[in-house]
């Protein structure tokens, strides 16, 4: 089986109601294939009143990635500079191809923040190939219904695609090259083998709870990469509980990266430019007339 060869526990910092665990990048690890980066927003009530309708105050720019981000618990409503809107509940993901430059925004749909509940997110950047870095920008909100989830066998728990593909099943969210991240759900005491693709990279997260993975013990917040010779990766669920974890990756990303704050390009001229472009109005901006906050 392939084994743990990086890991790294994320302590929750506090942004405005939230709790945000940057589990990647991490001093052990920059990137896992295509995916670059990684936060956690750990479960959350929030209290009615306590979330800002979306107006543009946490608006800002992306350019050269996609953002995906995938609800557990709550909703989540997005604005862009290039007409995208929707909103997302629970189970489903929005998918935003930054492209060549857009400006983003997401918030609390009005009757979470009136009502207030619970709140809890993972949000990933994949990289994107240097020629899909020149296209325009697209935005995808999928809800639950429209994600494949799989039973696994020996009735042990379920595999949902994200992105990507597993046994036969494909999100409908837009790949540029082999990449997936898959949410495993285990029953209590049981244990699951995934194949692997032999050249892909593959890491996880455990949000909550412990496992054993690859017979390597895994704590609450902990992400691990694995190594690359050998195939398989075994997770054994210890607990009485069911517990969760998010496996992801994908085939290498062998192109320069050079990044700096929301931009994630090829060369250090391209972010200079990235920032060019932004600061020019060349993202365009959002418009929220008529739009339901």
């Amino acid at each position: 089986m392939k084994r743990i060869v990086a890991t790294s526990t994320a302590r929750p910092e506090k942004l405005g109601a939230l709790n945000i665990v940057r589990a990647l990048p991490n001093s052990q690890t920059s990137g896992v294939g295509p995916i670059i980066f990684l936060d956690h927003i750990s479960e959350t009530k929030l209290v009615a009143g306590q979330m800002p309708p979306p107006n543009g105050s946490f608006a800002h720019p992306h350019k050269g990635i996609a953002t995906f981000s995938y609800l557990l618990k709550g909703e989540v409503v997005h604005f862009d500079s290039n007409g995208g809107h929707g909103t997302v509940k629970a189970g489903g993901v929005q998918w935003m191809n930054a492209g060549n430059g857009i400006v983003h925004d997401e918030g609390m749909p009005k009757s979470l923040r009136e009502q207030g509940g619970d709140f809890h997110a993972f949000q990933f950047w994949v990289n994107l190939p240097a020629k899909n870095k020149a296209e325009a920008p697209g935005y995808m909100p999928l809800q639950a219904e429209d994600l494949p989830v799989i039973p696994l066998d020996g009735d042990v728990g379920t595999l949902k695609v994200l992105l990507g593909e597993f046994a036969g099943r494909t999100s409908p969210i837009p790949a540029f090259t082999d990449q997936f991240i898959w949410h495993i759900n285990l029953k209590p005491g049981a244990s699951l083998s995934l194949p692997t693709t032999d050249g892909n990279e593959y890491g996880g997260y455990l949000p909550e709870g412990r496992a054993v993975i690859s017979q390597t013990e895994v704590a609450a917040r902990e992400f691990f990469a694995f190594g690359s010779d050998d195939s398989g990766i075994v997770i054994h669920n210890p607990t009485s509980d069911a517990i969760d974890v998010m496996i992801f990756g994908g085939e290498p990303y062998r192109e320069p990266v050079v990044s700096h704050g929301p931009f994630v390009m090829n060369t250090e001229d391209e972010i200079h430019q990235a920032y060019a472009d932004f600061r020019a109005g060349k993202y365009g901006t959002i418009d929220y007339h008529g739009q339901s906050v």
